[in-house]
């Protein structure tokens, strides 16, 4: 069987980086759009090096994406799409200047969006092969949340966006669907539970299951959608999230 080969971005650190190495386990190829350089990522291409390509660039440079997606897809094809990329952003709501929000939608919702739509120009129309797009949302979307405004909106575009796309492309054997974690441990995580200790108290009362999540818990989730096992899912969001969202 040929090997599945796929794009992943933000792969650098976090739940990115956790999904590259969940699928190269599970033998996928992977190619990865990231700003973020990383030792570790390094390391997996020397080990990996026929099933991994990295792509150093801040996808937050919408303008420039058909640009990058033309010169993959010259030398590529794909059978699955991760959107992973994305910035936190935590501001009360006049105080968000104008360009971090200009920042926020761009890194968290367009930049996905048109990831997509040139993911789907590029993709070869073979009716008998099946495309997966994942994009990794948020329970910061359909939940409310003190100064997560701006946050909130791109994720919940980012959301709204793919069930819509699910639905225009579930005939045309294309499955999209999102993957919202809640409070993950990744780079943030010390930080968070250092500097903010009543909030970080609060996470855990607010979840179920009364912990953080790993990476490696979300990934397995998204390894799964890009399966042939998740063949008659489309058009869902599935949380990895503790139980948050079933509690609240």
């Amino acid at each position: 069987m040929k090997q599945k080969h796929g794009i992943v971005t933000g792969g650098g650190k976090g739940i990115g980086l956790s999904v590259i190495k969940s699928l190269l386990n599970n033998n996928y190829a992977v190619t990865t759009i990231t700003r973020s350089k990383s030792a570790e990522l390094e390391k997996l291409k020397k080990n990996h090096e026929s099933s991994l390509n990295i792509i150093y660039f801040d996808l937050k440079n919408i303008e420039n994406i058909n640009k990058i997606f033309k010169d993959i897809f010259k030398k590529n094809s794909f059978s699955f799409l991760i959107n992973n990329v994305g910035i936190r952003a935590r501001y009360p709501f006049t105080k968000i200047e104008d360009k971090k929000l200009i920042d926020v939608i761009n890194t968290n919702f367009l930049s996905s969006f048109i990831i997509t739509k040139e993911y789907i120009r590029n993709i070869k129309k073979n009716n008998s092969f099946q495309h997966s797009i994942v994009s990794i949302t948020s329970i910061v979307g359909p939940q409310g949340f003190s100064d997560l405004s701006s946050y909130a909106a791109s994720k919940g575009a980012l959301e709204a966006s793919m069930k819509s796309l699910a639905v225009e492309y579930g005939s045309k054997n294309i499955r999209i669907n999102c993957v919202a974690p809640g409070f993950v441990k990744t780079s943030y995580y010390n930080q968070f539970k250092k500097n903010k200790p009543k909030l970080y108290k609060w996470t855990l009362e607010k979840t179920p299951m009364k912990r953080w999540g790993n990476p490696e818990e979300v990934a397995n989730v998204i390894e799964f959608l890009v399966s042939e096992k998740s063949s008659f899912i489309t058009g869902s969001t599935i949380f990895v999230d503790g139980g948050w969202t079933a509690g609240s």
